[in-house]
């Protein structure tokens, strides 16, 4: 019964969360270019979502292992809620920038604290059980966001989008309130001088190694769709609702194969399963530039959604698997600082390579790396939980 409450309480405060937070994102790259930002400052806008948690990712496991989760939760709430409203205010490129400071910051510290909750529980059903329940609240959340966020801001004004999104998302600290407040039983570590282990020493486990490789190629088809597609989708003529609904529909994906992945991984080898993925996913990216009408786009978006929501919940299970339970929120800051390099680095990349060959020639590279991964040696990926 405390389970069940809790998987609600983990539900609703992701959802809540995320509804904010990827409701947001499609709008920054529209919304900084309404303010006179080219393709490549809108790179570094989109990077910088990510560069403070590309630096501060290991630390912050480590302070979330060693105080709990639930502070960190408070935290990370509160730090998108202000997020939101300093768009709301400053009505330029600086109030933009300040934003996504403090936007990235606050992602990378909910997520890990509630990946890290879920690794509190020691039977690995319940792990999986809780990873689960996050990730279809991710994808819950990330569908309703840019369906809200689209249409206040067609409707109304970016502004009024983002300070609606900044009152949604405290509902979640309630939420938070109800997890049982689980402690971890700390195993003491023996090094010279007494100090912990080297971070990157984790590295050595080998099921974590591969689960940071796919979450990175997985990421990297989530976050350019959500980052370059707007801007496509508009070059092309499609209103900002539109591109809410069609981002919302490559979310709604999402929601879907999370709930029938139970189901498959029982009949595929998860090493299968994450290679199509990843080839389907790199396909649909070179397919979007040829693709002029609303409904190719959905479909496109809707079987993008499907793949890129595969990745994730493994690679999260895998990583809470292999790790030490007394450094699991560390590892998880392991894999999510290889995530925040991939955020950082292809925006970056990207925005600088779109002024060159233009926003169709974003989708050809940015398919061709993804494809690409495909051929790294994922055999045996995840095996031993066939």
């Amino acid at each position: 019964m405390k389970n069940r409450r809790d998987g609600y309480a983990v539900f609703m405060s992701v959802c809540l969360f995320m509804i904010t937070i990827a409701g947001s994102r499609p709008l920054i790259p529209l919304y900084a270019r309404d303010l006179g930002a080219s393709h490549a400052e809108i790179g570094v806008i989109v990077a910088l979502f990510s560069f403070l948690p590309l630096f501060l990712s290991i630390k912050a496991g480590k302070i979330i292992d060693r105080i709990g989760v639930r502070s960190p939760l408070i935290f990370g709430i509160l730090s998108g809620s202000l997020s939101m409203i300093i768009l709301a205010i400053f009505n330029n490129l600086v109030g933009i920038y300040i934003s996504q400071i403090f936007s990235g910051l606050a992602q990378l510290i909910f997520v890990l604290a509630i990946q890290a909750y879920a690794g509190l529980f020691s039977k690995s059903k319940l792990r999986e059980y809780f990873i689960s329940v996050f990730s279809i609240a991710v994808a819950a959340g990330s569908f309703v966001g840019p369906l809200i966020s689209g249409g206040l801001s067609d409707l109304l004004s970016n502004t009024y989008a983002f300070f609606v999104l900044g009152i949604v998302i405290l509902l979640a600290v309630p939420f938070s309130f109800l997890l049982r407040n689980l402690q971890v039983k700390k195993i003491e570590l023996v090094e010279q001088g007494g100090k912990g282990e080297n971070s990157f020493k984790l590295l050595r486990i080998q099921d974590l190694r591969k689960a940071v490789l796919v979450s990175s190629l997985v990421l990297l088809a989530k976050d350019a769709y959500i980052a370059f597609f707007p801007l496509l989708a508009a070059e092309k003529g499609v209103s900002t609702l539109v591109i809410g609904v069609i981002i919302s529909l490559n979310a709604a994906a999402g929601i879907l194969i999370r709930i029938i992945l139970p189901w498959v991984v029982r009949r595929l080898k998860r090493s299968v399963i994450i290679t199509i993925s990843i080839v389907v996913a790199g396909s649909i990216y070179i397919l979007n530039p040829f693709v002029d009408s609303v409904i190719g786009l959905s479909i496109l978006a809707f079987i993008l959604g499907f793949c890129s929501g595969i990745g994730q919940p493994l690679s999260i299970f895998t990583t809470i698997n292999s790790l030490p339970q007394d450094r699991v929120a560390e590892g998880l800051g392991m894999r999510l600082m290889f995530n925040k390099l991939t955020q950082v680095i292809a925006p970056l990349s990207l925005g600088a390579v779109s002024g060159i060959v233009g926003m169709s020639g974003v989708f050809y590279v940015c398919g061709a790396i993804i494809m690409a991964g495909s051929f790294n040696p994922h055999r045996g990926f995840l095996q031993k939980n066939k």
